[in-house]
């Protein structure tokens, strides 16, 4: 059966994720070009009579791409974090192998959001996403360099929200914050930017310094954040609150409310931390990716003002031999 349409109706997977099987069906697609038109052909579907087709292909390592419509996309990260599940209980499988694919899971899901105007709703994927790779990092005691090992070393939106989240995540666990604790605070890093989903991608993605008007409108993606998460009524307070006040300075003069010292949830003077960390030592079109020295030495003397004394002093203390 042949499928003729535009190809941004379409998202590559990864086929692996399927290879479980799962409740809900959908179908597979794969690529070719038609004499200079681009056409999606049904490979097979979720059902359980293909299963054998989709080990065959797993089996053989098949150097294809694969293909859903983007109305199954909330089908396919069911599948995927269900496929998680299994990977994560497998003992054979290793920790940096497991990690890798959480990241992946986790780095689909944000670019969907950013990148291809998905709902809201495909945020909800994050919060399971999250608990599985604090479930990794907490046994394996893998620290910042474990993180950095598997991390995007380019900066997009969505690589850096992921990237946020894990940072948040490691220094929950390695400052022996609960469970619960450590769970918001990675999952509201993930989710601290979704307010730039309401900025214009041009704006976002513009090589070198911003006008004053351009920051100005970049601004109001801390207070959408908080809009956004808040109205989905899933997801706690310190979430909300992490995406609303990551740019508020510890001494005052951030935004949005300019809001000074505990007035800022503990949560969002973490993430605070993180973002800029991330930030420094990922690639930008006009500037290097710094080392964690370096950008510690940075947010240590030049920005001091901006971060909660004890938290950056903590982080410092945490990365140890990871510098």
């Amino acid at each position: 059966m042949g499928a003729a349409t535009e190809e941004n109706n379409y998202r590559e997977i990864n086929i692996e994720f399927l290879a479980k099987g799962g409740d809900e069906g959908f179908d597979i697609f794969y690529k070719t070009d038609d004499y200079g038109t681009t056409k999606f052909i049904k490979f097979a579907s979720t059902e359980r009579k293909h299963q054998e087709k989709i080990m065959r292909i797993l089996e053989e390592g098949a150097d294809q791409e694969y293909y859903i419509h983007e109305d199954d996309l909330f089908k396919y990260y069911k599948y995927a974090t269900n496929s998680l599940k299994a990977v994560m209980a497998n003992p054979n499988v290793p920790l940096q192998e497991k990690t890798e694919k959480i990241y992946e899971v986790s780095k689909g899901v944000m670019k969907e959001f950013f990148e291809n105007n998905v709902s809201e709703k495909i945020l909800e994927s994050s919060e399971e996403v999250m608990e599985m790779m604090e479930d990794c990092m907490s046994s394996a005691e893998a620290g910042f360099h474990g993180i950095a090992a598997i991390t995007s070393k380019d900066y997009y939106t969505y690589t850096h929200s992921v990237n946020v989240g894990l940072y948040c995540m490691t220094f929950g666990l390695k400052r022996g914050m609960t469970k619960n604790d450590t769970r918001q605070l990675a999952l509201g890093g993930m989710l601290h930017d979704v307010g730039k989903s309401k900025i214009d991608h041009a704006l976002i993605n513009k090589n070198g310094k911003l006008t004053d008007e351009e920051f100005e409108q970049i601004k109001v993606h801390a207070a959408e954040g908080g809009k956004i998460i808040s109205g989905m009524g899933c997801f706690a307070g310190n979430v909300v609150r992490m995406a609303a006040e990551h740019h508020e300075k510890f001494k005052g003069g951030g935004y949005p409310l300019g809001k000074i010292g505990d007035e800022i949830h503990l949560h969002a003077r973490i993430c605070k931390i993180m973002d800029v960390y991330d930030a420094l030592t990922t690639r930008r079109s006009y500037k290097k990716a710094l080392g964690a020295f370096d950008t510690l030495i940075i947010m240590k003397k030049q920005m001091a003002h901006d971060f909660d004394p004890d938290l950056m002093q903590d982080f410092i203390r945490l990365m140890g031999p990871d510098l």
